[in-house]
């Protein structure tokens, strides 16, 4: 669980001010828990998640349930159909292309290949 953010992460959130400025302007007004950001130069800083207003930590999803999601099995025909059709024209002609020149065979081969290599 994420437990320090950022000034510009916590100003996406609605009725926060909506600049780093007026967030650490904020964070100072409210004593809010604060350490300097590693990996970054000059004086970034993070707020600490027990240190937000309730509504803050509440946006931030933190303390809400996760959602419990149910997913259908998809048939493989159709995965292999919505994979093709997200492809762009160049890369489903290029996809076209190899199974015309190499064919399955080929195809089961490269995967089997590539199931050794993982």
């Amino acid at each position: 669980m994420k437990e320090w953010f950022s000034p510009k992460e916590l100003s996406n959130i609605a009725g926060m001010p909506s600049t780093t400025q007026g967030i650490n302007r904020k964070a100072r007004a409210e004593n809010w828990t604060a350490r300097k950001r590693t990996g970054v130069r000059g004086k970034a800083v993070e707020y600490y998640i027990g240190s937000l207003p309730l509504d803050v930590k509440k946006a931030l999803f933190i303390e809400e349930d996760s959602a419990t999601y149910l997913v259908s099995p998809i048939e493989p025909l159709q995965l292999w159909m919505t994979a093709f059709e997200q492809l762009s024209v160049d890369e489903k002609s290029l996809v076209a292309a190899w199974l015309m020149r190499n064919g399955i065979k080929d195809f089961i081969n490269f995967i089997k290949e590539q199931q050794k290599d993982n």
